[in-house]
């Protein structure tokens, strides 16, 4: 990766006050990359485009905004985003990507574009071609109001904007805020909205939250990788602990149908091999090693060397450490939202399943209280962020149900753990993966500029009713 100094990096300027919102920047940069029809790099997100009331309306151009600290480049297995140290562009190179999607997943800005025909991932280029011509973006050069020009990053210019989503990554762009307008007040007298009314201004006015990057039911191959995966290293922790033993072919069996299961979603899978290059900084890279690592000790543990302690225990840290990777692919996503125990949900769902297993009460006790939490506290914050739905209320009741009420029931009323507790333990952590995944609401400017609208329509109802 080449490095740049922000004082000669490029970077977008846009100013709120002359910006109408005419795509002209849009079909500027799909007519100069020779776009499919339907196909865009740059896309325009309004902010309050009904005119709520007392709240102002501005329009934001977004593009790739080559982050000096880019999330793709480091989260990217394949190596397949660059740098270029000569005009500052972020690039992916397309004979690189295996078109894994994970640096649309951890850029904020929605960016990153899955080209199913090519089956990789595509963004703006910063119109790299054009800067090496010491030419601007097509998109700033074509600008009729100005709105959207071409500078050097600065990280003293510009202010906040409501619905851009803020992380530490140093985009290159800045906002010139607005000066010349100002929001329309409420008439006098004007009747105090209800429920219903604001109701109908977040969805006319854009408050309406889109649907998440991610879809339980397109990526539902990865949850169950995932969950192979925290259930394989639990039993061969249980077994350490005198649970049951290992069964080599099982482990193997399993270990390698997660790992076809988790090549299902690339969009060139015989690049796969590809995932393995970005060890230094991707989190995705060190799933994809351990994964295999693990399932390959542990059946060299089991079926060749039974007896040997020392391979046991070893198998047992990569077990460790690719829980720790597990929960760290998604800990590096762009969220609006996590439960406070996300970042550990791998560790501690394999800790519950051997605290069961194994039937030590203390450690059951314990983990599943973290594991009721976790739900109670995902479930809430599902609300709050606007991501609940028919789907989720299933899932999530049947992972309270089925993981924790009925292995309690059945715990207490058999006299301690048996193989059926631990069976709907497995099932409740099978629930809870699925679970998990449906909450995966992935930041994107679209989702920030509705739940701001939603922020602010609900502030003015406050206040108006007080």
């Amino acid at each position: 990766m080449s490095t740049l100094s922000p004082i000669s990096a490029p970077a977008f300027i846009h100013d709120l006050d002359t910006c109408v919102g005419c795509h002209a920047c849009v079909i500027a940069c799909a007519n100069e990359n020779g776009l499919a029809p339907g196909r865009f790099w740059r896309q325009i997100v309004s902010f309050n485009s009904s005119h709520v009331p007392e709240l102002p309306v501005y329009h934001l151009s977004l593009a790739c905004n080559h982050c000096l600290d880019a999330l793709c480049v480091k989260g990217c297995p394949a190596s397949a985003i660059e740098r270029n140290g000569q005009t500052g562009a972020v690039l992916i190179d397309n004979t690189k990507c295996i078109g894994c999607r994970y640096c649309g997943w951890v850029c904020p800005f929605d960016a990153p574009q899955f080209n199913g025909q090519a089956g990789v991932m595509e963004k703006c280029t910063f119109c790299d071609h054009r800067l090496l011509q010491n030419l601007q973006p097509a998109c700033t050069s074509l600008c009729p109001t100005g709105a959207l020009s071409f500078s050097r990053y600065s990280e003293k210019e510009g202010v906040p904007v409501d619905g851009f989503p803020v992380l530490d990554i140093r985009p290159a762009i800045s906002f010139r805020p607005m000066r010349g307008r100002s929001p329309q007040p409420a008439p006098p007298g004007a009747p105090i909205p209800d429920e219903s009314q604001v109701a109908a201004w977040m969805v006319q006015g854009g408050g309406k939250i889109p649907e998440s990057k991610i879809s339980l039911k397109t990526e539902w191959s990865l949850a169950v990788f995932s969950f192979i995966g925290i259930a394989l290293v639990a039993w061969f922790l249980s077994s350490l602990a005198g649970g049951p033993a290992i069964v080599p072919e099982i482990l193997a069996a399993l270990g390698l149908a997660g790992i076809g299961l988790s090549t299902m979603h690339l969009g060139r899978k015989e690049r796969a091999w590809r995932a393995i290059l970005n060890l230094r900084s991707s989190w995705l890279s060190r799933e994809v090693i351990a994964y295999p690592l693990f399932i390959g000790m542990g059946v060299l543990s089991s079926a060749f060397f039974p007896e040997a302690v020392t391979i046991a225990w070893a198998t047992a840290a990569v077990g460790g450490l690719l829980l720790v990777v597990i929960d760290g692919v998604y800990a590096a996503m762009a969220r609006d939202w996590s439960s406070s125990l996300d970042g550990q949900a791998s560790v501690l769902s394999a800790a519950f399943l051997v605290s069961v297993v194994t039937g030590n009460v203390s450690l059951a006790i314990l983990t599943g209280l973290l594991r009721l939490y976790a739900l109670m506290d995902r479930m809430q914050k599902r609300r709050e962020g606007m991501g609940w739905s028919a789907q989720s209320n299933t899932l999530s009741i049947s992972r309270l149900v089925l993981g924790l009420v009925v292995p309690a029931v059945l715990w207490m009323s058999d006299g301690g753990a048996t193989s059926l507790v631990a069976g709907f333990a497995v099932l409740g952590e099978f629930a809870d993966r699925l679970d998990f995944y449906d909450s995966l609401y992935v930041t994107t400017p679209r989702r920030s500029m509705a739940m701001a609208l939603r922020k602010n329509i609900s502030s003015i109802s406050s206040s108006r009713g007080g």
